[in-house]
Protein backbone atom coordinates (compact mmCIF):
# COMPACT_ATOMS: atom_id res chain seq x y z
CA UNK A 1 0.00 0.00 0.00
CA UNK A 2 2.99 2.78 0.95
CA UNK A 3 4.32 1.76 -2.59
CA UNK A 4 1.31 2.92 -4.04
CA UNK A 5 0.67 6.16 -1.94
CA UNK A 6 4.13 6.62 -2.61
CA UNK A 7 4.45 6.67 -6.11
CA UNK A 8 0.51 8.31 -6.89
CA UNK A 9 1.46 11.03 -5.02
CA UNK A 10 3.94 12.13 -6.65
CA UNK A 11 2.21 11.85 -9.49
CA UNK A 12 -0.51 13.73 -9.02
CA UNK A 13 1.73 16.86 -8.26
CA UNK A 14 3.08 16.31 -11.22
CA UNK A 15 -0.22 16.54 -12.54
CA UNK A 16 -1.63 19.08 -10.81
CA UNK A 17 1.64 21.72 -11.79
CA UNK A 18 1.66 20.33 -15.36
CA UNK A 19 -2.15 20.79 -16.04
CA UNK A 20 -2.61 24.55 -15.88
CA UNK A 21 0.31 25.39 -17.90
CA UNK A 22 -1.34 23.05 -20.89
CA UNK A 23 -4.81 24.56 -20.73
CA UNK A 24 -3.72 28.09 -20.71
CA UNK A 25 -2.18 28.02 -23.88
CA UNK A 26 -4.58 29.34 -26.56
CA UNK A 27 -4.25 29.32 -30.30
CA UNK A 28 -1.07 29.70 -32.19
CA UNK A 29 -2.15 32.61 -34.17
CA UNK A 30 -4.97 34.68 -35.42
CA UNK A 31 -4.00 34.10 -38.71
CA UNK A 32 -4.95 30.53 -38.87
CA UNK A 33 -8.64 31.44 -38.60
CA UNK A 34 -10.37 32.17 -41.96
CA UNK A 35 -11.55 36.38 -41.75
CA UNK A 36 -15.47 36.46 -41.28
CA UNK A 37 -17.33 36.46 -44.24
CA UNK A 38 -20.78 37.96 -45.18
CA UNK A 39 -22.79 35.24 -43.31
CA UNK A 40 -21.05 35.64 -40.35
CA UNK A 41 -20.94 39.24 -39.98
CA UNK A 42 -24.80 39.97 -40.80
CA UNK A 43 -26.22 39.23 -37.02
CA UNK A 44 -30.07 38.23 -36.24
CA UNK A 45 -32.60 40.71 -35.82
CA UNK A 46 -33.48 41.43 -31.94
CA UNK A 47 -36.49 39.74 -31.43
CA UNK A 48 -39.08 42.28 -30.57
CA UNK A 49 -40.90 41.06 -27.35
CA UNK A 50 -44.76 40.43 -27.86
CA UNK A 51 -47.37 42.43 -25.98
CA UNK A 52 -50.86 41.58 -25.04
CA UNK A 53 -54.24 43.47 -25.50
CA UNK A 54 -57.63 42.41 -24.01
CA UNK A 55 -60.84 43.09 -24.76
CA UNK A 56 -64.08 42.24 -26.88
CA UNK A 57 -63.75 42.98 -30.54
CA UNK A 58 -65.66 45.93 -31.55
CA UNK A 59 -65.07 45.78 -35.73
CA UNK A 60 -62.91 42.77 -37.90
CA UNK A 61 -62.15 42.46 -41.14
CA UNK A 62 -59.44 40.26 -43.10
CA UNK A 63 -56.83 42.31 -42.50
CA UNK A 64 -57.84 44.58 -39.52
CA UNK A 65 -59.38 43.81 -35.66
CA UNK A 66 -60.30 46.52 -33.69
CA UNK A 67 -61.17 45.76 -29.80
CA UNK A 68 -62.66 47.38 -27.16
CA UNK A 69 -59.74 47.53 -23.82
CA UNK A 70 -63.17 47.89 -21.63
CA UNK A 71 -63.73 50.54 -19.19
CA UNK A 72 -61.54 48.62 -16.20
CA UNK A 73 -58.10 50.24 -18.32
CA UNK A 74 -58.53 53.70 -18.85
CA UNK A 75 -55.54 55.88 -19.92
CA UNK A 76 -53.12 56.32 -22.43
CA UNK A 77 -50.07 53.45 -21.35
CA UNK A 78 -52.85 50.48 -22.02
CA UNK A 79 -51.99 49.92 -25.48
CA UNK A 80 -53.76 49.90 -28.88
CA UNK A 81 -57.08 48.94 -29.67
CA UNK A 82 -57.00 48.39 -33.30
CA UNK A 83 -54.65 45.75 -34.90
CA UNK A 84 -53.04 44.99 -38.14
CA UNK A 85 -53.05 41.05 -39.11
CA UNK A 86 -51.39 39.52 -42.18
CA UNK A 87 -50.60 36.26 -43.48
CA UNK A 88 -48.05 34.89 -39.74
CA UNK A 89 -51.21 35.83 -37.92
CA UNK A 90 -52.62 33.06 -36.22
CA UNK A 91 -56.43 32.90 -34.62
CA UNK A 92 -56.75 30.42 -32.58
CA UNK A 93 -60.16 29.06 -30.16
CA UNK A 94 -58.81 26.20 -28.39
CA UNK A 95 -56.12 25.15 -29.79
CA UNK A 96 -58.13 25.08 -33.32
CA UNK A 97 -57.06 27.22 -36.32
CA UNK A 98 -59.52 30.16 -37.38
CA UNK A 99 -60.12 32.78 -39.55
CA UNK A 100 -60.80 36.40 -39.53
CA UNK A 101 -64.20 35.80 -41.08
CA UNK A 102 -64.67 33.84 -37.81
CA UNK A 103 -64.44 35.82 -35.70
CA UNK A 104 -67.57 37.76 -34.36
CA UNK A 105 -68.46 41.28 -32.46
CA UNK A 106 -68.58 40.86 -28.91
CA UNK A 107 -65.96 37.80 -28.81
CA UNK A 108 -63.39 38.29 -25.78
CA UNK A 109 -60.23 38.37 -27.39
CA UNK A 110 -56.45 38.25 -26.28
CA UNK A 111 -54.30 39.79 -28.87
CA UNK A 112 -50.24 39.31 -28.87
CA UNK A 113 -48.88 41.91 -31.03
CA UNK A 114 -45.90 44.19 -31.39
CA UNK A 115 -45.75 46.94 -32.51
CA UNK A 116 -43.72 47.53 -36.26
CA UNK A 117 -44.06 51.76 -36.26
CA UNK A 118 -46.74 53.20 -35.36
CA UNK A 119 -48.98 50.37 -36.49
CA UNK A 120 -49.65 47.06 -33.68
CA UNK A 121 -49.10 44.00 -36.18
CA UNK A 122 -51.48 40.78 -34.38
CA UNK A 123 -48.65 37.69 -34.63
CA UNK A 124 -51.87 35.49 -32.38
CA UNK A 125 -55.69 35.79 -31.46
CA UNK A 126 -56.67 33.53 -28.99
CA UNK A 127 -60.53 33.49 -28.42
CA UNK A 128 -61.75 33.60 -24.50
CA UNK A 129 -64.39 31.42 -23.31
CA UNK A 130 -66.09 34.58 -22.12
CA UNK A 131 -69.10 34.75 -24.68
CA UNK A 132 -67.21 33.92 -27.72
CA UNK A 133 -69.44 32.18 -30.28
CA UNK A 134 -66.63 32.26 -33.18
CA UNK A 135 -65.38 28.72 -34.62
CA UNK A 136 -68.31 27.21 -32.70
CA UNK A 137 -70.28 24.69 -34.33
CA UNK A 138 -74.47 25.41 -35.29
CA UNK A 139 -76.81 24.07 -32.45
CA UNK A 140 -78.25 20.47 -33.97
CA UNK A 141 -82.00 20.63 -34.68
Amino acid sequence: MRFVQSGLVPMLVGVALIAPAAFAQGPASNAAKPPPGPAQAVQAPARVPLSIARGVVKSVADSRLVIDLGQGNPGPATGPSAFVMDAQTQIQRLGRPLTPKDLRVGDAVTVGYQMHGDRAVASRVWLRFGGSTAGAQPAAR
